[in-house]
């Protein structure tokens, strides 16, 4: 039987494979439909990509994305136990998400589980993999989102100018599927050349307590 290679994709410990941080769009009042649901189409895309890419369990979450709407001590345990796991934090890049106070909070606490991976000397690669949601300029991007790189060279040109956003509201189909392919392909690559290791949730106490009383939309 054919020995395993190390460097291939692997069923672990870590679920889910990874963690959407998104800034919400308002519900505007009379609009049809949810606000988010070209951001829901991205991301079951992404989960059957990531899933014929993997040898995850069809039970695991291949990647999650937070739709809930009332707060409460169990929905913040759920994200903290999601950050803690989690093998690579996907920000999708947009006004929305720079403005969220949440986001921010999501980007902390998985930049401190990394350090702690610094510290024990096991640190290999960042593990965060943005995605381009609006066409933005490099100056539109603040720190510490612009710091990571967020476009590549075997993406479509038009990722680039219009943002997965903009292919997804009137873009070629194709293009779309080859976008969130590779986006996919590069998550995979990350999560398993980073094998960042879990943490406890209980690191990320003191940045959810510092949320305290802040409204759920802002999340």
């Amino acid at each position: 039987m054919r020995e395993r290679s190390d460097d291939r994709p692997r069923r672990s410990v870590q679920q889910p494979y990874g963690f959407l941080s998104y800034g919400r769009v308002p519900h505007v009042p009379g609009s049809d439909g949810p606000t988010d649901e070209r951001l829901i189409r991205f991301y079951n895309k992404l989960t059957v990509d990531l899933m014929a890419l993997t040898d995850l369990d069809g039970k695991i979450r291949a990647v999650y994305l937070d739709r809930r709407t009332e707060l409460g001590a169990g929905w913040r345990d759920e994200l903290k136990d999601h950050l803690a796991r989690c093998q690579v934090l996907v920000p999708v890049l947009s006004p929305r998400l720079f403005g969220s106070k949440w986001c921010a909070v999501e980007w902390q606490c998985f930049e401190r589980r990394q350090q702690l991976q610094r510290d024990r000397g096991r640190f290999t690669r960042n593990a965060i993999v943005p995605v381009l949601w609006n066409p933005l300029r490099r100056e539109e991007i603040p720190p510490p989102y612009a710091d990571v790189q967020y476009t590549h060279q075997d993406f479509a040109d038009d990722y680039e100018t219009e943002g997965l956003l903009g292919l997804l509201t009137y873009g070629d189909e194709q293009v779309v599927n080859r976008v969130v392919y590779q986006l996919a392909r590069k998550i995979v690559e990350v999560a398993v050349s980073a094998r960042l290791e879990p943490c406890d949730p209980g690191l990320f106490d003191d940045l959810f307590d510092s949320l305290n009383g802040l409204a759920e939309e802002e999340h």
